[in-house]
């Protein structure tokens, strides 16, 4: 039997407002682990007891059941550009994708002309090679900063949505499925044990303003500014996303080339 199993504590310090979390249910996932989780009595934030199994549930990744992924990369992909045409953002301002995966977000982005780089500690970089953050010198005051299906991941939000913005952005957009009520038996309390963090638009709010910044949400994808936005603006940019992206192409260009210019002239050089 897991070690794990027994003597749940009756209630834990929330980690997003410090308020107090009550034990709710157990839930069993990967090797026989039965986690609890607790639901916050300020915030409504809903957190598992202490994750001591993530090292275990990220070994052996496999996305076999991810038939999305590739979808869902060019749609956040498209809503970013909606926003950074929406915002008037020129293509050399820097931009980042926080837990960029394989990087298909960042190859699509830079391809219609945004000025964007990969981070992700956990993941191999397939399309974004060469434009890791650490390709910047100085990777501060980032203009946009996108983390799509990330949050959920955060064992410690307070403390890991600290890290993403020190990079000090004027724009942090995500995407993660708010709480509304839904049953112990909801599909986002994830079997393997990944989601160990799930918010609710206060939860959400209360982090934001932790750090100087506005909420607009629209339930799926969340803007943190340091300007208060209508929720109608996600909406729009949703709505409208190919056709904002194809925009943004077009006024600025892709950066295809000039990428592919760059890394051919470091290969003739060592060559050289």
């Amino acid at each position: 039997m897991d070690s794990h199993h027994i003597s749940k504590p009756k209630c834990l310090p929330c980690r997003v407002c410090k308020g107090k979390a009550l034990f709710w249910f157990t839930k069993q996932i990967i090797n026989n682990h039965m986690i609890a989780y607790y639901q916050c009595q300020e915030c409504s934030h809903i957190q598992t007891e202490e994750p001591y199994w993530l090292k275990e549930t990220y070994q052996n990744l496999n996305f076999q059941r991810d038939v999305g992924i590739v979808s869902r990369s060019i749609k956040t992909a498209q809503l970013s550009l909606a926003l950074a045409w929406h915002l008037d953002m020129p293509p050399d301002e820097p931009c980042l994708d926080f837990g960029a995966g394989t990087g298909l977000l960042v190859r699509y982005c830079r391809d219609h002309g945004l000025n964007y780089y990969y981070d992700d500690l956990y993941s191999q970089n397939v399309f974004a090679l060469g434009f890791e953050i650490n390709c910047l010198k100085n990777p501060s005051g980032m203009r946009l900063v996108t983390a799509f299906e990330v949050f959920e991941h955060f064992p410690h939000p307070s403390k890991n949505i600290a890290n993403i913005l020190s990079y000090e952005p004027d724009y942090l957009l995500l995407s993660t499925a708010l709480y509304k009520d839904q049953g112990i038996d909801w599909w986002y309390f994830l079997e393997d044990g990944q989601h160990v963090a799930v918010y609710t638009e206060k939860s959400l709010r209360m982090l934001g303003e932790q750090f100087g910044y506005h909420l607009c949400s629209d339930a799926d994808y969340h803007l943190f500014s340091k300007e208060i936005l209508p929720n109608r603006l996600i909406k729009k940019l949703r709505k409208n996303r190919e056709a904002y992206a194809q925009r943004y192409k077009k006024r600025y260009g892709s950066k295809i080339d000039s990428d592919f210019r760059r890394f051919t002239n470091v290969g003739m050089s060592q060559r050289g």
